[in-house]
């Protein structure tokens, strides 16, 4: 007999993201199973508050945990009872506004559970999604989020997806892209002139596990995804190399597609936090150390952890389901960017339907449980985030700011923004732009600003977190930059302090490692004798500088990759900027012991401005290799230095001027040698400040723009 007696609880949980959808789906629930109450969020907490017979809301509850997904944005949940709350008697609802955004994410488990469901008429259709996952941004030509402003409006919905669309109980209520087998484009398996098209789910699953039977043989795959195609295969030596030599990416990592998380342990070191990002609606790549992996060096060379994903999209989650079955635990991957690339193989897993808008993937590194966000574009734009309000427009080379009204901000991909500004706001009040870079707009504005790249970031985690208001230390350290620095933000400006003695960056890293030499033995007659020992020691650093051009950096990124070419941990041309950077972290990755040795991070005052003199870093690490120090204790050393010396100067520069918030960003932060030991160093006694809903790097910039 079902008691009578009414249960209220109220569940808390935080939620950064600027994209509502899980509040609707939290009320979709809630008036699904006859409950009364509300869900709110209030700035970036969720709170949910019910009411109703124990039947009703164990089922509520019951409900949300099989259907409500779990994001990189959420925090634990909280349930506890309360003796009775505001709207109680009101049937279930949402309190206040919500901004729902067209975001691509991985399957919901509701479509994850009819794309695997053999009785479901979704069984194994490769394009599933609904109101709450799926490749929304992907599909989208221009905003609003509608059927007919995206890809979907050349196919018209069959029968049965109409009473669907048209179902106030259903998921895909309204939603614009409702499609199955039947009013839908199928995928195709390819060879050269011989086709196999899914055109059911019969024939879909036959394609599929044709598809990895091809996989399995030792072939590439081309295939199709909603960030572009991507080409796969088993990581054999013949395959990497032909990927890396076709597609001309040099030494760049790859990165690996999980077919059987079940196995994961077995190759990498992993915790439940990661665990949880890797499975999260975002899917993003995240970094994790190696345990046994025999590919390592191949995918991932002068890298000291891999780059792995779980299936994001219903296409790879139904591929990864037979490569499982085959007792293939993992493939690697890398995106194809241009038409000749697509010549690499002649198997394909493909369908045509056009991808309006390629999105990099993002990736995450988990420090101390915590989750940075390092960079990309994958589920985390478009994003609104809410702030003070300014009435102003930011762009940078790729991304676009708006101010929406009220303070709520669009961050979104300049391409898909900037053509449309008349469609959001009539003028704006001041156009900030990056400095070095033009663009014009066809709506009126009051004024013209230039920020830099330093700018943006430190004042995109201020504008994050509120904080604008109110003083700061800041660090920014980011291989994207050219002005790596410590700054003191106050009185609504970002005043450089510190910076790094600029370092000329030539053609070839040879050559900008002479010309560092050059400097240091300038310095004083000791440099000179070591200078001198040096070359008598290792004569492959002696030599004339043989480039004309080069660029100026102020960038700690660069001082390590010459640190990391002159002990010979990396000895060629990199591929990438901070190659060579990796490949000193690796070592310093690999060490055992808790303390290095101390190495020289002093101040050089040149026209009444201070800089880190790298001079100094580079001639006390060459003193330890001559003396045959192992370099791994050095790699460890030099970045223990580095996080000592940033310690020490930040605590006493907040001592001196009495500050208490601590901002940090850029992608140098990722690196969780530095990163864990300095959480718990301005944590402890101060408020530490960093980009949650955005990266550390690149995107950030263009909302700190808006500020300027």
């Amino acid at each position: 007999m079902e008691t009578m007696e009414q249960l209220k609880l109220k569940t808390v949980f935080d939620y950064y993201s600027g994209n509502d959808h899980i509040i609707d789906l939290i009320y979709k629930i809630g008036k699904k199973t006859g409950i009364n109450g509300f869900v709110e969020r209030k700035k970036d907490t969720v709170y949910i508050s019910v009411s109703g017979s124990h039947k009703n809301v164990e089922k509520f509850y019951s409900e949300l945990g099989e259907k409500l997904p779990y994001s990189i944005f959420m925090s634990e949940a909280k349930t506890y009872p309360v003796e009775n709350f505001e709207e109680e008697d009101r049937p279930f609802h949402i309190k206040g506004e919500i901004n729902i955004l067209p975001k691509n994410l991985s399957p919901c488990p509701t479509c994850t559970k009819e794309l695997f469901d053999i009785s479901n008429r979704r069984f194994y259709f490769p394009f599933i999604s609904c109101n709450y996952c799926g490749s929304h941004y992907s599909y989208l030509y221009e905003y609003p989020f509608e059927r007919e402003k995206t890809v979907f409006k050349f196919f018209k919905m069959c029968e049965d997806c109409e009473k669907e669309f048209n179902d106030e109980n259903s998921f895909r209520y309204k939603y614009p892209l409702t499609a199955c087998h039947n009013c839908l484009t199928p995928i195709y398996l390819k060879k050269g002139e011989n086709e196999r098209y899914g055109f059911d789910n019969e024939k879909t699953v036959g394609a599929i596990r044709t598809a990895a039977g091809v996989i399995k043989k030792g072939n590439l795959l081309r295939i199709y995804t909603s960030l572009g195609e991507m080409v796969a295969g088993i990581a054999t030596e013949e395959n990497i190399s032909k990927v890396r030599q076709f597609l001309g990416l040099g030494e760049k990592p790859l990165n690996l597609l999980i077919t059987n998380p079940q196995n994961l342990s077995k190759y990498f070191h992993i915790d439940q936090p990661e665990l949880k990002a890797l499975a999260s609606q975002e899917k993003p790549v995240v970094l994790l150390p190696f345990k046994e992996l025999s590919e390592k060096d191949l995918l991932f060379p002068d890298l000291g952890y891999g780059k792995i994903k779980f299936p994001d999209e219903p296409l790879l989650l139904l591929l990864a389901n037979h490569l499982k079955e085959e007792e293939i635990d993992y493939i690697f991957y890398t995106y194809i960017t241009d038409e000749f690339q697509k010549a690499i193989t002649d198997f394909e897993l493909n369908a045509d339907l056009p991808v309006i808008n390629k999105q990099k993937e993002t990736e995450v590194v988990l420090i101390n449980g915590e989750i940075f966000i390092k960079e990309g574009e994958k589920g985390i734009l478009p994003e609104i985030i809410k702030a003070k309000p300014t009435g102003n427009l930011a762009i940078t080379e790729d991304y676009i700011a708006l101010d929406l009204g009220n303070g709520e901000y669009l961050v979104d991909k300049k391409e898909k923004l900037i053509y449309q500004l008349k469609d959001f706001v009539d003028e704006i009040n001041s156009l900030n732009i990056l400095e070095g870079i033009e663009e014009n707009i066809d709506i009126p504005y009051k004024e013209k600003k230039t920020f830099k790249k330093y700018e943006g970031a430190i004042l995109s985690v201020l504008a994050e977190n509120n904080k604008l208001s109110e003083k700061a230390l800041c660090f920014y350290f980011s291989s994207y930059s050219n002005e790596d620095m410590i700054a003191i933000y106050k009185n609504k400006t970002v005043n450089p302090l510190i910076k790094v003695l600029p370092i000329r960056i030539y053609d070839n890293l040879k050559d900008t490692v002479l010309w560092v030499l050059e400097e240091i033995e300038k310095s004083s007659e000791e440099a000179k004798r070591l200078i001198d020992r040096w070359r008598e020691k290792f004569p492959q650093f002696s030599g004339e500088i043989s480039s004309q051009s080069y660029q100026e950096k102020s960038s700690i990124t660069a001082v390590f990759n010459v640190i990391s070419y002159l002990l010979g941990i990396f000895n060629k041309e990199p591929s990438y900027f901070d190659q060579p950077y990796q490949a000193l972290l690796k070592e310093a990755l690999s060490f055992e012991a808790k303390r290095g040795l101390r190495i020289d991070y002093f101040l050089e005052e040149i026209d009444e401005e201070f800089y880190l003199d790298w001079r100094k870093i580079i001639h006390s690490t060459l003193s330890f290799k001559l003396a045959d120090t192992d370099n791994k204790m050095l790699a460890f050393s030099v970045i223990e230095g580095f996080k000592e010396w940033i310690e020490k100067e930040g605590s006493s520069i907040l001592y001196k001027l009495k500050l208490n918030n601590v901002v940090i960003t850029g992608d140098i932060f990722t690196n969780p040698v530095l990163t864990g030991k300095l959480l718990p160093h301005f944590s402890n006694n101060h408020v530490l400040l960093r980009n949650t809903v955005l990266p550390l790097n690149r995107s950030n910039i263009v909302f700190g723009g808006l500020f300027r």
